[in-house]
């Protein structure tokens, strides 16, 4: 980042200091925080809710899903929303960062993934400004957002950390939950129920849009895009938690990446939800942030 750039930033960043919002329970919210402006393309922002305390608090960087196609960080579905899953996090001493991302339509991959680890390099750096430990980070994601989740806990390639931000800052994160994310591009059709919805090696199936073509035409670039590929025995500790009747994301995806992991010594936990479709929908979801609570615990140590 240029020494002008930084000081716009910076410029920017005071007058959105001043704009927080305080809730009932003593939160502190900033409904938008513009982490990067992309040459060409639109403003990148997040929310960032910090609770009450003295802190340094961990912080929680939530992702959405909608395919790579769509979607927004404070857009959920209702089975979701009814978790009240930043208000859990928050109530646990949590800090909860929103990021937006530009979308298949708007970059082929990795400018999803470049965009998050600017997020996050944004976070860490103004760490102390926000009252957030930038050493104590995890990404939670949901369905394209759990495959981006999973991937800020990978050692991947230098290419996918983009040059937006504070590029001298790190982009992984310590911690990762992936709700029915996306793992294997490859294997994905082979690894479907037979109650799945739609093909996924297809142009234009959210894979084939992600990618720019057919996954099985595109291997190396399906292979790149795909979380397992990049496994090591550096990899972040990951609690993978996905319904057992998801017709969109297969159940299998979530625990061939557990099975990798736990193959090369990462602490991993596979929390199957039975009879849950994608979204959690028809499965019992009164158990699921309770666990996602206490892997935090393990790995972050509020």
């Amino acid at each position: 980042m240029s020494d002008d750039a930084r000081a716009a930033q910076r410029k920017e960043l005071d007058v959105c200091l001043d704009r927080f919002e305080s809730r009932a329970d003593g939160a502190r919210v900033w409904p938008e925080l513009l982490y990067s402006q992309p040459f060409g393309f639109r403003a990148l922002t997040m929310s960032l809710a910090v609770p009450p305390g003295q802190g340094p608090h961990p912080l929680v960087v939530y992702i959405h899903g909608g395919g790579w196609m769509l979607g927004h960080p404070h857009a959920m579905h209702p089975n979701l929303a009814a978790m009240h899953i930043v208000e859990t996090l928050l109530a646990a001493g949590y800090a909860v960062a929103r990021p937006s991302y530009r979308l298949s339509g708007e970059g082929k991959f990795p400018t999803q993934l470049q965009d998050l680890k600017t997020a996050l390099r944004y976070l860490r750096h103004h760490g102390a400004l926000f009252n957030i430990a930038p050493d104590r980070i995890a990404a939670l994601g949901e369905s394209a957002g759990g495959h981006l989740a999973v991937l800020l806990g990978l050692e991947t390639p230098p290419d996918c950390e983009g040059d937006e931000g504070f590029v001298e800052e790190s982009g992984k994160v310590q911690a990762v939950i992936n709700w029915y994310g996306v793992t294997d591009m490859l294997n994905l059709d082979a690894h479907s129920l037979p109650t799945a919805r739609f093909k996924h090696d297809a142009p234009e199936s959210a894979s084939g849009r992600l990618i720019g073509g057919r996954p099985s035409d595109n291997p190396e670039a399906a292979r790149r895009a795909s979380p397992i590929t990049w496994v090591t025995p550096r990899s972040a500790p990951m609690l993978i938690q996905h319904g057992t009747s998801d017709s969109i994301v297969p159940p299998r995806q979530g625990e061939s990446l557990y099975e990798a992991l736990r193959s090369v010594g990462v602490s991993a936990e596979w929390h199957p939800v039975e009879g849950a479709d994608h979204c959690f929908i028809d499965g019992d979801t009164a158990p699921i942030m309770p666990a996602v609570t206490g892997f935090l615990g393990r790995y972050l140590k509020v």
